[in-house]
């Protein structure tokens, strides 16, 4: 869906291509799972507030001037033992954009590697598993994974598993830590030199693990409490945490958790980006779509193509150059050149 140029002045489209745009959480391969979606082909979704999914694909995230974009994989919590294949053929789906598009994107493996994609005119693709669930406690299968593009493993997400416990849904609650195979498995991440995903824990899990770690931390999809108080949103202790770690706060774009009521402009991700600033310091944000991940979009956000429309909104903020840049994509390419080297 093109964007109209008066929204986006000549400045802000300059200072946007300047900049890498890193987009932390995007559920495209669900969508190209459950009903075959094409991300290789332009796609416009006719529907109000564009819902749920027809949010990404890959001509858009061009337009949009995305640099990297995390691929979030979600493995069914009722078929657990099926997960490390879940995993593996959600890997090869991301495998595939590369083979079909290799002149658009290209999997990578470190930093520099997303560097030099952004040198070539591609988008650096990587992966992040959502929920220890799905990998049935099988910590040897890291290594194999992470050869293949997984760069974040989030301990929870809807449902409690055999690390974690989440912070809504199935077999939620405010009391538990990690179990001992929970403090395991974030002691193996960061042997691997993958990064740890807090987005959906439960707050005594996302407290233990900032306090275990000494690596850098994300939070990939998230609104902020200090913004707008709600079950989903972190506070401003656990922002704290995470900077403790030199980790990064991916800012989520569902109106459902920037603002009350049944949406929102964009500018809603702007105020969540300050507040983390004013808590954690410019170092700490990031962003994290959540585009394909059966959410709604602001109106004037109906998909990724529309990304420029942030770096205007933050530049109307008062947000100096090197703040956008920072929270555009530069602070998660830190962490990750920290993790994964």
């Amino acid at each position: 869906m093109g964007l109209p140029v008066q929204l986006v002045s000549n400045e802000a489209r300059a200072l946007h291509a300047d900049c890498l745009v890193v987009d932390l959480h995007c559920d495209t391969l669900l969508s190209q799972r459950l009903y075959r979606y094409d991300p290789t082909k332009r796609h416009k979704n006719r529907l109000p507030l564009s819902p749920f999914t027809y949010q990404a694909d890959i001509p858009r995230l061009q337009d949009g001037g995305v640099g990297a974009v995390a691929l979030g994989i979600v493995v069914n919590p009722l078929r657990k033992r099926s997960g490390p294949n879940a995993i593996r053929r959600a890997l090869v789906d991301m495998a595939g954009w590369q083979e079909r598009a290799p002149e658009a994107v290209a999997v990578i493996d470190t930093a520099d590697d997303i560097v030099a994609a952004r040198e070539a005119g591609k988008i650096a693709l990587f992966a992040g598993l959502e929920g220890a669930h799905g990998l049935n406690a099988r910590i040897e299968d890291l290594a194999e994974f992470r050869a293949a593009g997984l760069r974040y493993v989030g301990l929870s997400h809807f449902t409690r598993n055999q690390a974690a416990t989440n912070a809504f849904g199935w077999g939620s609650n405010d009391q538990d830590g990690l179990s001992d195979y929970g403090r395991d498995l974030v002691d193996e991440l960061q042997n691997q030199g993958i990064l740890i995903d807090l987005a959906h824990i439960n707050r005594p899990g996302y407290m233990e693990i900032c306090a275990r770690t000494k690596s850098p931390v994300l939070v990939t999809h998230t609104g902020v409490r200090g913004a707008y108080d709600v079950w989903r949103n972190i506070d401003d202790e656990q922002l704290r945490a995470v900077a403790d770690t030199g980790g990064v706060v991916g800012i989520i774009f569902a109106p459902a958790y920037l603002k009350s009521g049944f949406t929102c402009s964009l500018r809603e991700v702007v105020r969540h980006i300050q507040h983390v600033i004013d808590v954690a310091g410019e170092d700490h944000v990031g962003l994290g779509t959540d585009v394909d991940g059966f959410v709604t979009l602001p109106p004037d956000f109906p998909d990724v193509s529309a990304m420029p429309l942030l770096t205007q909104y933050m530049l109307e903020a008062g947000m100096t150059e090197e703040q956008i840049r920072k929270c555009l994509g530069a602070n998660t390419l830190r962490a990750f050149r920290d993790v994964c080297g």
